[in-house]
């Protein structure tokens, strides 16, 4: 008989293990053991009928009304949905009327993005806008009102509700981003958690990214201003630290400047430390928080960042510069991310996005194209 593991679909018969006169998966054995022989029991978890509202200090825009709409359409049908919405277009705010009709309804929603800085910012947000609504959080090691209706986790967290206790509507944000992308474990686990239907979202998907689902697509911010489109710069490497200091007097302005190494964000700091407020962040800090809000407050001028800081991050009048733009690292999503930083504030729609390189990639092109064509796009 084929061993199949119910969670990843392993077939390997060498990573399946014998306890106790049962087999188990050790390919996703992180996410805590599955016996092949056990049969999932799924039930549904219901909670009472109740009158649920949310607050929110700004209207949405009629494209933004729009797709909310559609949202709940959607899910009324049984249908999935994509959405695909360009950096600071509000895209989180959209679900909002959606997750109102699921918990009026007295069932279950879950809200999950890959990274955990992201997950607890957007718990106080949630908290802020479903006041009278009991919210689950989940990342790491912290567990907080696990059974309650409406949970926000990290897409790791996922795996406590795979067995049966799932939830009717699962929402993903930053689908494309890593560990989450094109990782089966993590996708089947998120499948084995939905019991109805789900919304994912990001700003860069790709064709091959849609399969069944119906894809809704807003191209403009709620302030309907044009994405800042980058400019290249092709320089020698040798050439580009100089060239770095150069652009950042100019700017004389709060900047991110992204590198693809960890250290380079120490030799950069050490580089522009006598000429400009600088600090470096990169998944070695654990003040990552403290340094955006030191540069929201006007205390640090720069910021030296590893792709830490590509997604979820929103600082008023803030500039990008990527350094060495040339690297590997750097694909189509990641750029469009990083330059999604800028122009996302309606006081300040527009700023500037330079990106330092040796040599013109296929990536950059990609990117400042698919930026172009976004503009173009009539709203």
């Amino acid at each position: 008989m084929e061993m199949k593991c119910p969670r990843c679909h392993n077939t390997n018969v060498e990573r399946f293990y014998l306890l106790e006169g049962q087999y188990y998966c050790r390919e996703c054995i992180p996410f805590q053991r599955v016996f092949i022989e056990k049969e999932r029991q799924t039930h549904e978890q219901m909670y009472e009928k109740q009158v649920v509202s949310y607050h929110l200090d700004f209207e949405l825009s009629q494209s933004q009304k729009k797709i909310s709409h559609q949202l709940v359409m959607n899910y009324q049908s049984h249908k999935d949905t994509l959405v695909l919405a360009v950096c600071g277009s509000g895209k989180t705010e959209m679900t909002f009327e959606l997750i109102c009709y699921v918990l009026s309804m007295g069932q279950r929603v879950c809200f999950c993005i890959p990274r955990k800085e992201l997950v607890k910012e957007l718990y106080w947000r949630m908290k802020e806008a479903f006041r009278d609504i009991r919210i689950g959080l989940l990342y790491g090691n912290h567990i907080e009102n696990e059974d309650a209706q409406f949970i926000i986790c990290t897409m790791h967290q996922l795996y406590r509700f795979e067995n049966g206790v799932g939830f009717h509507l699962m929402i993903a944000d930053e689908v494309d981003a890593f560990p989450f992308y094109q990782n089966n474990v993590l996708n089947e686990i998120f499948k084995r958690c939905c019991l109805n239907n789900y919304v994912k979202m990001s700003a860069t998907f790709s064709q091959k990214d849609v399969q069944h689902e119906e894809l809704l697509i807003l191209n403009r911010r709620y302030h309907h201003y044009d994405l800042p489109v980058p400019r290249m710069i092709i320089a020698p490497l040798c050439m580009q630290k100089y060239l770095l200091k150069h652009l950042l007097k100019c700017l004389n302005k709060k900047t991110i400047v992204y590198v693809p190494t960890i250290s380079l964000v120490s030799q950069l700091v050490c580089f522009l430390c006598h000429h400009f407020q600088v600090e470096g962040v990169s998944s070695l800090n654990k003040n990552t928080q403290e340094v955006i809000q030191r540069m929201k407050k006007g205390d640090i001028q720069v910021i030296i960042s590893t792709t830490l800081l590509e997604r979820g991050v929103t600082i008023e009048d803030v500039q990008v510069i990527i350094y060495q733009g040339q690297h590997g690292l750097y694909d189509e999503k990641t750029l469009i991310q990083m330059a999604g930083r800028v122009g996302r504030k309606v006081n300040h729609p527009h700023g500037f996005v330079y990106i330092l390189t040796s040599e013109r990639t296929k990536a950059i092109q990609q990117c400042i194209k698919t930026i172009k064509k976004l503009n173009r796009m009539s709203a």
